[in-house]
């Protein structure tokens, strides 16, 4: 009898309950299987708990009766030697198998960063949950592809889904890596060839992009800012064209720091015929007025957008919003010389504030001016209409940020202290810890709140916890070691609280393989 007949027979009962279709066979089944599922009936009084059982018994038969799809094909060739050694024995070793499984994304990011610092690679088991891992996490992949080894990616070349992570192997000469290496290796040898031969390297990608995906193209595309000349305009005019919004993006964010660019300039004289500066009692002001059709030349340089339907823009305010966005910051400074405060005021003043507000701060987010930024987060009515204060934080320069951050918890930000932990880790870059000092602060803080048992009803904190203590200095983690539990903790902050002290473990163990990769590294 196969399998599929077993199954039959439990079916009924497993879609209607056993309460409403008994489970029993009209006969002894036959074969062994059978004998054994004839014996759980019998033997198993409840009719739930036998039809589990029974269930049980016929898919682990079913496994292990299983046989592989034979394709015809030979095997493929073994993986070449690693040029890494894999992880040993340690501390760090014994929490891989939760850091894996269950650990938060920050923690996957530094365990793999520690390996690679450390001149070491995963070890083999590992292997098939990291690629899924990556699978799942298009973030996780540069951290990944450092310490898969060569065993990795042969894996990964055995399935579609791990295709991601195939590439040129560790001893490959440099030019196999762009021509056989994953997105990551190429874009590593790109970015290495535009430190010493910009023309080569973007000549390179313009004779290739042709034959990539849009993501790729895009991401190459980015590495063009290394080494960003005049020369690189032709290309990025053909790429800012692109059938891809992430190019066209991309190409747009590179031509906006080329102010000489036949198309920067285009768009600032179309902004320069808006802007018009009055004399109004005895001094004069500016004003500007939003276009009342679209430019003649608006399909050959993308403003031709339509407006969503649903959006708050006008149509006019929509082909302002438009203009605005591929006009650099610094013009509105020369033209209206003022400063970026003085500008954000003015804009407010005007009818076409939202449209003003929202084109300054797409061309910010291409070009992250910290002046700007720090503009828009002085003046909290511009802030407000954006609502997008924790991406313009991000933008700021590492110690601009933290002292953003610190000004925050001065003035009460621990109150709200979820909104404030969300801030900070879209603050943080992948593989970017907090300063000492602001670290130490903050686990304080926690530490606080952890001893008071009032993290447990904060549901907008609790589940960033596991994020938030990757991003914390080392030096920082002995305020929490151990962490504070108590009696009365609920199942569901239990299971919380047991994975933020796997957390500093796996943090304190990377300290651990890092002070001891430096000193074997020592002669």
């Amino acid at each position: 009898m196969s399998n599929a007949a077993h199954w039959a027979v439990l079916l009924p009962a497993a879609m209607v309950g056993t309460d409403r279709q008994p489970l029993a066979a009209t006969s002894p089944l036959p074969g062994t299987v059978g004998a054994l599922l004839n014996d759980t009936l019998a033997q198993t009084p409840d009719s739930a708990t036998a039809l589990l059982r029974a269930a049980g018994i016929v898919a682990t038969c079913s496994l292990a009766g299983g046989h592989g799809l034979h394709t015809g094909d030979a095997p493929p060739a073994a993986a070449a030697p690693d040029q890494r050694p894999p992880l040993q024995a340690g501390p760090l070793m014994a929490l891989l198998p939760w850091v894996v499984a269950e650990g938060p994304p920050r923690l996957h990011q530094a365990v793999f960063q520690g390996l690679d610092h450390a001149g070491q690679q995963l070890p083999p088991r590992f292997l098939p949950a990291a690629l899924e891992l990556g699978r799942r996490s298009v973030a996780l992949r540069p951290w990944l592809a450092s310490v898969l080894g060569e065993r990795g990616r042969w894996l990964a070349a055995q399935r579609d889904e791990w295709r991601y992570a195939t590439g040129a192997s560790d001893t490959a000469p440099p030019e196999t890596l762009w021509s056989d290496g994953n997105l990551e290796q190429r874009k590593s040898f790109l970015h290495t060839e535009r430190t010493h031969s910009p023309d080569a390297a973007r000549q390179r990608l313009s004779d290739t992009l042709a034959d990539l995906p849009a993501r790729e193209r895009a991401e190459l595309t980015a590495v063009l800012a290394q080494g960003l000349g005049p020369a690189d305009e032709p290309l990025l005019d053909r790429l800012r064209q692109d059938r891809s919004r992430e190019v066209r993006s991309a190409a747009l964010a590179l031509l906006l720091r080329l102010p000489e660019a036949a198309f920067t300039q285009r768009a600032c004289t179309r902004m320069a015929a808006l802007l018009k500066h009055e004399r109004a009692l005895l001094r004069k002001r500016w004003t500007i007025d939003a276009p009342t059709a679209l430019p003649a030349d608006a399909k050959a340089d993308q403003l031709d957008t339509p407006r969503p339907q649903h959006d708050a823009l006008g149509e006019r305010a929509w082909w302002l919003y438009q203009c605005v966005g591929q006009v650099p910051l610094a013009w509105w400074e020369q033209q209206m010389d003022c400063g970026p405060a003085d500008l954000l005021a003015w804009a407010q003043t005007t009818e076409w504030a939202k449209a003003l507000l929202r084109g300054w701060r797409d061309v910010l987010l291409s070009t992250a001016n910290p002046a700007w930024c720090h503009a828009f987060l002085q003046a909290p009515a511009a802030a407000r209409q954006l609502n997008d204060t924790d991406t313009l934080v991000a933008l700021l320069p590492r110690a601009d940020r933290e002292a953003w951050w610190q000004q925050q918890l001065q003035r009460g930000a621990a109150t709200h202290l979820g909104h404030f932990a969300s801030q900070m880790l879209t603050g943080c870059s992948a593989g970017e810890t907090l300063s000492q000092p602001l670290s130490l602060a903050l686990a304080s803080l926690l530490r606080e709140r952890a001893q008071h048992n009032t993290l447990a009803d904060d549901y907008g904190l609790r589940n960033l916890l596991g994020e938030l203590l990757c991003i914390l200095h080392p030096d920082a983690l002995h305020l929490l070691d151990p962490w504070p539990r108590h009696a009365d903790e609920t199942p569901s902050f239990a299971a919380i609280a047991h994975g933020l002290t796997q957390v500093i473990a796996t943090q304190r163990a990377l300290v651990q393989l890092a002070t001891h990769s430096s000193s074997t590294a020592t002669p």
